[in-house]
């Protein structure tokens, strides 16, 4: 776990802190991503166990999401990734961001209407080539609550 959230944690690192280092500048970097905004968090599953990372910047258009864990999914299964909206006040159903690759990862990024309708990232554990486009809600193994400026 430690290898990959490394990683992580580094590109965090590097998409925040780098850009101002080589720019010199706080307000290039602000024009540079044109108002995305950023948060990091942990992707919490039963009983608190960690089941990775994330990272999100968007501007409520451009949506870029990273995720990681060192978990790996039951034999003949996969982790895959949710945009949802906690009541489905607003999106009305939940978006799939993907599954997360091999080496336990999974990378997003698209330009969405408004992205800040969603209030969460849910993974579940879908079987692997499922033909069902919904997610396993009972196989939801890791959540994380986005902050404002989502769940608008």
């Amino acid at each position: 776990m430690n290898g990959k959230l490394l990683r992580v944690a580094f590109a965090i690192m590097l998409s925040f802190g780098g850009a101002w280092i080589i720019t010199g500048s706080s307000q290039q970097v602000a024009t540079a991503q044109e108002g995305m905004t950023g948060q990091d968090g942990v992707l919490v599953g039963y009983g608190g166990q960690i089941f990775g990372l994330v990272n999100v910047e968007s501007n409520g258009h451009t949506t870029k999401i990273s995720a990681a864990t060192d978990l790996i999914p039951k034999s003949n299964m996969v982790f895959e990734a949710w945009l949802t909206d906690g009541n489905y006040a607003a999106s009305g159903y939940p978006m799939s961001l993907g599954q997360f690759i091999r080496d336990g990862t999974l990378s997003y990024n698209e330009n969405l209407v408004n992205a800040f309708t969603f209030t969460d990232i849910t993974v579940t554990m879908e079987p692997r080539d499922d033909k069902d486009p919904k997610p396993a809600w009972s196989n939801a193994v890791g959540a994380y609550l986005l902050a404002p400026p989502f769940g608008q």
